[in-house]
Formats: structure tokens, C-alpha cells, sequence
């Protein structure tokens, strides 16, 4: 079953009824909800979804919006799980915690997360300078990538520690919720988990409540840049996959309306199972043709999950 995020509809939400008279318009009947919605505005979801016939299949961390941060525009890094702060990363634990008890009241099958990141200097201007001038597999380029990524790795096992400290904690809270924590591939090389991070992490939490979370532009633009080779994050992860993000994208620009970009989706359609929480997340102001155009995009390459292996 096809989902859509709230993320598209994120700088006009106002209302419940809103939401719901969109997914009738585009025929969907379930929904991700994302970290832009107020606690007021979850008030009327949580009531909303009691009155119609729609379900939600995930939460994306930070969720609601925490009442502590009021006038927040809410993130998925509001709060870091992988801080050396301590009380960052309490903060983080905490509020990530209550995100999955809505989760859990809400009946959503997993809450997607962000990881944190390290903090360096990622020099991005001279990486896309390299990129928009076609230069990015070439010696200088290749050079700079492997300087900074190296820098990165000798930063990054205090952040890592972290992390596995912050998800030892969120894990009990998540079985007892009867939830699934989705680790999302991210946009930027500093973010957390890198690639070869996915295997420490799955391997400590082996049979617990944590999977993969794949986001087809973030992939499709580390690729692009030459960060991870082409597929290799949800071929390696997909026996961890809990769900994806379905977007499009053209260089560096995603969360496009799949089918509009540069992104191969028939290579990644084999790696779903019956049981992959598919989920449209599309930019903010996306038109309702254009959503329409989207869904029917995913119906026709995608199919139904039961129709999958």
C-alpha cells in the first residue's frame, strides 16, 4: 500500500479535514506524518483519524513538533541522537521516545529517523562546484572527496558511540510500542550513518526493532557525487529494509515527482518486499495533478505490495 507524507502539504497545513479531503482526491488512504505538524494539529489528526478511513504507516522524528520549541518550524534534527552534548542527546532520547509512543498510539508500523551528523566543515560550495562543472570524477575532485570523507572517519567514532548509546535506550521503548526505528540514508556525507556505519549498527541491534530506511534522492545525489557506488546502499541493506521514501531528482535537486527525474526506479523495485512501507515524500507546494501524476507513476512501476516477493 502506497502512502504520501505529509512533507507536501507542510507550508499550507492548517487543518485535519485538509489532509484527509486531499488523500480522497488522490485515492490513497494512508499517510506518513512528519516532523512540521504542531501538537494542536496532531490533536485534530488523532481525532480525524478516528471519523474516516485512513491509517498512518509511519512517523518521521521529530513528531509532533515538541511544545518546548513553539515557534519551531520542526526537523528531523531538532535534537541530535549522536551530540557529544549530553543533554543534547537526552533531549533527543527523550523527545524521540514520546515520538514513538504516538507512533505506537497511532498504530503506525515505525517512526523514520534522523541520526545526527559530525561536525566539520563540509566544504560543499567546491564539492558542487566540482559536480556542476562535470568534474566530479576527475583527479582533483576524486582527491578532495577522499581528503574530506578521511576527515570525517577520524571525527566520527565519538559521534557513532553516541548514536549506539542514544538507540540502545530508544530500542525498549520501540518493542514496547510494537514499533520499527527506520535509520535513514541521509543527504549529506557528514550525516550519520554512513554507509559501512548501517552494518556496526544492524549488527548490534541484530534482532532487534531497527531497520533500514531508504530515500531514493538522497542515494540517487550521493551517488551523483560519487560518495557510495550506484545502488549499493539498498542493495547491500535490503534484507534490513523497513521502508522508502519514493522521489525523484535531477543532479543535485530531489524529492521530485517520481518519473520527472533521472533516477532508474526499475532497479530498485526488486529490492521491495510485501512488507516495504512505500511512502511518496514529496517537496512542499507539489500540486494535486502533479501528486495524482506521482501515485499513478508508482501504481504502474511499483504495483501493489502483494504483487511483490
Amino acid at each position: 500500500m502506497l502512502a504520501l507524507s505529509t512533507s507536501w502539504i507542510s507550508k499550507q497545513l492548517k487543518t485535519a479535514e485538509y489532509i484527509f479531503n486531499a488523500l480522497e482526491l488522490y485515492n490513497i488512504s494512508a499517510i506518513e506524518l512528519e516532523y512540521r505538524i504542531s501538537y494542536t494539529l496532531y490533536q485534530q489528526i488523532r481525532e480525524a483519524l478516528q471519523r474516516n478511513n485512513f491509517h498512518v504507516t509511519s512517523i518521521h522524528n521529530f513528531f509532533p513538533i515538541p511544545p518546548i520549541l513553539p515557534d519551531s518550524k520542526g526537523g528531523g534534527d531538532l535534537f541530535l541522537l549522536a551530540s557529544p552534548n549530553k543533554d543534547e542527546r537526552q533531549k533527543a532520547v527523550y523527545w524521540t521516545s514520546k515520538t514513538i509512543e504516538h507512533a505506537g498510539d497511532l498504530g503506525a508500523k515505525a517512526v523514520v529517523l534522523h541520526c545526527g551528523y559530525v561536525e566539520m566543515d563540509m566544504a560543499l560550495d567546491q564539492l558542487y562546484s566540482f559536480f556542476k562543472s562535470h568534474q566530479i570524477t576527475s583527479r582533483a575532485a576524486q582527491s578532495f572527496i577522499a581528503v574530506k570523507l578521511k576527515e570525517r572517519d577520524l571525527l566520527k567514532p565519538i559521534y557513532l558511540d553516541n548514536l549506539l548509546f542514544s538507540l540502545d535506550q530508544l530500542v525498549s521503548v520501540a518493542e514496547k510500542q510494537g514499533v520499527l526505528l527506520g535509520l535513514e540514508n541521509r543527504f549529506h556525507y557528514r550525516e550519520l550513518p554512513t554507509f559501512s556505519d548501517f552494518e556496526a549498527i544492524f549488527t548490534k541491534f541484530e534482532g532487534g526493532p531497527v531497520g533500514y530506511w531508504h530515500d531514493t534522492g538522497h542515494a540517487y545525489v550521493n551517488e551523483s557525487l560519487t560518495l557510495v557506488p550506484p545502488q549499493s546502499l539498498i542493495h547491500t541493506y535490503s534484507s534490513k529494509l523497513i521502508g522508502i521514501h519514493l522521489h525523484d531528482a535531477i543532479g543535485l535537486t530531489d524529492h521530485l515527482i517520481p518519473g520527472d527525474g533521472e533516477i532508474d526506479f526499475k532497479k530498485i523495485q526488486p529490492h521491495l518486499k510485501k512488507n516495504t512501507l512505500m511512502v511518496l515524500e514529496l517537496k512542499p507546494g507539489t500540486s494535486d495533478s502533479e501528486i495524482k501524476r506521482a501515485v499513478s507513476y508508482v501504481q504502474q512501476n511499483f504495483g501493489n505490495n502483494d504483487d511483490l516477493a
